[in-house]
């Protein structure tokens, strides 16, 4: 299982990183220019230029792919590497480096001019939807990743691509869950929706994800808010209601600090990433996974290809994505790191067959389980204030 490396990192890293100035200066292409032009802006998603599909005459002796370092890259070199290179004969260099200081650190080198470290990444999504309408990226053809279009669109294509479309932007291989985890003694038909959190039973008993999204979006459902409807403000009665379980809040921690409130009892309930606690759950501590009936939050990791490396490099890194939807791929990362497979019909671990409102594995297994797909374009453009709107209702 690996860290929660995005759910532990993302509130001070997204912050940290500015993204939301970063995107307000995508809207003005005369304060923000990648090698002289325009970025592309939102057309980089919804009309995506075409890829790039004639095979290089020379390939690479490598390609070089930043991934989350610890098991997560172990399993992405025993599946998505391993598969590649026995095809292709293109090796895999696997860069490691912190999240935040590669997101930044490449998008300084495109802008400079600087073959960036890294050909492609997997990064937290909003980073390559970001990237892309700023014009950092290259487009991924079907035509060389055929299997991406094998994917749950919904989840796996960034929000706004036409399901016609030959090109993503960038891709999603696989997503993960959110939903509500608690101690075997607490029923769980106390916990039949979002708004039962409020409940004064459970005074001191909950741990929150210290990212904003994991709780305010399936609560902004169960309030029937609409977070697309005039945003930000659109997510003030999340707020005032979020405000409202102080009395009840044990605390806001990542991965780790939210298993070990859970297993030695320090907390009852918490909200969090099912790949966190499933393990756990596995190795027999007494603990379930809730879904109350307004759903649970799903949020994906982005691959995408950086601007400004040598075109065989680019070629053979649309090759990679492909093989990152392919059935082998897609069943490992499930076993083996408890991720929510993109394409229908993966062989899945017993726990997430046995319970597809925690872990849907289709377009209609989503929808029946009410879940919340990340609104990614507005996570980007709001992060900052959203998620200090959250911090300042928990205080």
């Amino acid at each position: 299982m690996m860290s929660r490396r995005r759910v532990a990192t993302l509130t001070s890293g997204v912050i940290a990183a500015g993204l939301i100035g970063g995107f307000a200066t995508v809207a003005s292409s005369a304060t923000s220019r990648t090698a002289g032009s325009a970025p592309p802006g939102l057309s980089a998603i919804s009309n995506p230029p075409a890829g790039l599909t004639t095979p290089p005459k020379v390939k690479p002796a490598y390609i070089t792919i930043r991934v989350w370092s610890g098991p997560y890259q172990l399993a992405f070199a025993h599946t998505v590497g391993a598969q590649f290179t026995k095809a292709t004969g293109v090796k895999v260099h696997w860069d490691t480096t912190d999240e935040l200081v590669s997101y930044q650190k490449i998008d300084q080198e495109i802008r400079a001019g600087i073959r960036p470290d890294a050909d492609a990444s997997m990064q937290a999504q909003q980073r390559a939807y970001l990237d892309a309408v700023r014009g950092l990226t290259l487009p991924i053809s079907a035509k060389v990743a055929p299997n991406m279009l094998k994917a749950i669109h919904s989840v796996a294509a960034p929000a706004g691509t036409p399901a016609s479309a030959t090109t993503w932007a960038y891709a999603n291989p696989y997503s993960v869950t959110v939903a509500l985890i608690a101690r075997d003694s607490v029923p769980s038909a106390d916990l039949t929706s979002w708004l039962d959190l409020t409940n004064p039973m459970f005074k001191h008993s909950i741990e929150f994800d210290q990212t904003f999204w994991s709780t305010a979006f399936p609560v902004a459902k169960a309030l029937h808010v609409n977070w697309a409807k005039n945003p930000p403000q659109s997510m003030n009665p999340v707020w005032k209601f979020i405000a409202k379980l102080k009395p009840n809040e044990v605390g806001i921690g990542n991965g780790q600090d939210i298993t070990t409130a859970l297993t030695n009892g320090a907390a009852k309930i918490a909200v969090t990433c099912t790949c966190n606690v499933q393990s756990t759950i596995n190795s027999g501590a007494k603990l379930k996974i809730v879904v109350p009936k307004d759903g649970m939050f799903m949020v994906a990791d982005g691959y995408y290809i950086h601007k400004g490396i040598p075109a065989a490099n680019y070629y053979y890194a649309e090759v990679f994505a492909n093989y990152l939807y392919t059935a082998a791929t897609q069943e490992y990362l499930a076993s083996n790191q408890g991720l929510v497979p993109t394409v229908p019909g993966t062989p899945v671990p017993g726990y997430m067959k046995a319970n597809p409102k925690a872990y849907p594995l289709s377009a209609a297994e989503i929808k029946a389980a009410n879940g919340v797909v990340a609104p990614i374009p507005l996570i980007a453009q709001y992060n900052d204030q959203w998620q200090i709107a959250f911090e300042n209702a928990l205080k």
